[in-house]
């Protein structure tokens, strides 16, 4: 499997691709994996670990300033070590992962020399701005196979892989009373306390405003004596400090948080984020794009966590509203948001009952283990 130059495999940080790539590596039976990323200053450039041989390609200093960023004439580029790698290995199939322009080249090197079959898997809505062929082409989800229906892709097999959770990880809540007591205590979260909690980045995409905006609401109905009392907020994620439009819309959705029951954690490893989940009682998303098949969701819901979502990209794959999730009006998402998180809050039993269909829907459909199983199935088709 083939990673774009971005994050090492594993990753030191929330990245979904890379976090893909090695759950699925490590889970497969009948296939040797190999992996290939860029090199980070924490891992060696060749190991062999949890069932995988990594490649990590490493770019020194010098050659990353004269021939990529002076002259990007990139004479020994990361394609190019790709195909060395692919040449001394002979795999039976090239995996590579989400990115289109900067694996084009690559696939049509592969096809034309007859090294391997070539597979590409995507998780977001690219261009496709020269037409593709190649043996397989996979999506994350439903929405993101629609999505590249009508482009110029020529793959002889397609099919729609999800993500996934590690299931031992990622644990109800209602299965570790005792651990998430500790972590909510860490967090001077009281027993009675209800907790919404939102994890992921503070960038406008993500839908921030709408989430700071439904604790307002609640908090003024607390104040009026028409809401539930005793709700708080957190929300999980990287907070963008310095300049650039990502900085000033943390900083607006900060000062818009201020004096609401509002706290920001800032970002948490890979190694710890399922220790987070545990401080919540909803998890709530309310992104303003169609994300094609976020990871917090299905976490979230391995948790057991009721979710309040709004109806876009890839949930709709999965979340049936009022059985293992709750959609909000799309008309005014924020005032929808707090209506749902105050419903959940007043009642318990509904809680339940959706927070465990959702855990059931993780369990029979996204675990990774199911996930490498599909994997492996689409291999057999191809070999």
């Amino acid at each position: 499997m083939a990673a774009a130059p971005v994050h090492p495999v594993p990753p030191l940080k929330g990245a979904a691709v890379e976090m893909w790539i090695y759950e699925v590596s490590k889970r497969l039976v009948g296939y040797e994996p190999h992996v290939v990323c860029l090199a980070d200053e924490f891992y060696p450039d060749k190991e062999y670990k949890d069932g995988i041989f990594f490649h990590r390609i490493r770019f020194g200093r010098v050659y990353k300033r004269l021939f990529q960023k002076l002259t990007r004439l990139d004479p020994f580029s990361y394609n190019d070590r790709i195909l060395g790698l692919i040449r001394e290995i002979s795999p039976e199939i090239v995996h590579m992962h989400n990115s289109i322009k900067r694996f084009t080249p690559l696939i049509k090197a592969v096809r034309d020399g007859g090294l391997s079959r070539t597979m590409l898997h995507v998780q977001n809505e690219f261009p496709v701005d020269e037409p593709l062929e190649l043996d397989a082409f996979t999506g994350c989800s439903q929405y993101i196979m629609n999505h590249y229906a009508g482009k110029p892709i020529a793959a002889a097999h397609k099919f729609c892989i999800y993500n996934g959770v590690d299931l031992d990880r990622f644990r109800d809540f209602r299965d570790v009373p005792e651990l998430r007591d500790a972590i909510r205590g860490r967090f001077g979260i009281k027993k009675d306390d209800f907790v919404a909690i939102f994890v992921g980045r503070v960038s406008p995409e993500k839908g921030v405003e709408h989430f700071i905006e439904s604790a307002s609401i609640i908090n003024k109905n607390i104040s009026e004596k028409r809401g539930i009392d005793g709700v708080k907020f957190f929300v999980v994620g990287e907070v963008q400090k310095g300049s650039g439009d990502r900085a000033n819309y943390a900083r607006k959705q900060m000062e818009m948080a201020s004096g609401l029951p509002i706290t920001f954690t800032d970002v948490f490893t890979p190694s710890r984020i399922h220790l987070i989940y545990l401080l919540g009682d909803v998890f709530v998303l309310p992104s303003n794009f169609d994300d094609p098949f976020p990871f917090v969701a299905l976490e979230a819901m391995a948790t057991g966590l009721p979710i309040v979502a709004r109806r876009k990209g890839g949930l709709t794959d999965y979340i049936v509203d009022g059985v293992n999730g709750l959609f909000v009006d799309e008309f005014n998402p924020a005032t929808g948001i707090a209506q749902k998180i105050e419903l959940l809050a007043s009642d318990k039993p509904l809680r339940a009952t959706i927070g465990k269909a959702g855990r059931q829907t993780i369990v029979e459909r996204f675990s990774w283990d199911k996930i490498a199983q599909e994997v492996e199935s689409a291999y057999n088709i191809l070999v």
